[in-house]
């Protein structure tokens, strides 16, 4: 029990001693976080920046595809074998005309007209609906 009470006593004379030497070493120190704040601060404008970059890298690439599509597409189907009777109807559609005056302009049938719109429905399959 002797040893017990000397053990005992040791230690609660070694708690103090560091109490009274390094008062901070049994607190959390308080470090001004400012400096670590402004380097994470900017590295994530940083990344900002790289992914606005890599944003407009990636619309140019599907652009350059979009383009690639086109001229695919020209190449396997060209102008001159398509009927001018279905160019005619495109060209008004791109225009955005309406099914009825399309085919009151050409003289065709709006069944014709709606047939023709929709078997070239989706001249860009690769374009992004929206």
């Amino acid at each position: 029990m002797d040893y017990f009470l000397v053990f005992t006593l040791g230690i609660a004379v070694t708690a103090v001693v560091f109490f009274i030497l390094r008062p901070g070493l049994f607190t959390r120190s308080s470090e001004d976080y400012a400096m670590l704040e402004a380097m994470v601060e900017q590295s994530i404008d940083e990344l900002e920046t790289r992914q606005a970059e890599i944003m407009q890298e990636i619309e140019g690439k599907h652009r350059a595809l979009l383009e690639l599509q086109d001229q695919i597409i020209a190449n396997f189907i060209p102008a001159s074998a398509q009927s001018p009777k279905v160019a005619a109807v495109l060209e008004l559609a791109k225009h955005e005309e309406d099914v009825n005056e399309i085919a009151k302009k050409l003289g065709l049938g709006l069944g014709e007209v709606q047939l023709i719109l929709s078997l070239n429905k989706d001249p860009d399959p690769l374009a992004e609906n929206d």
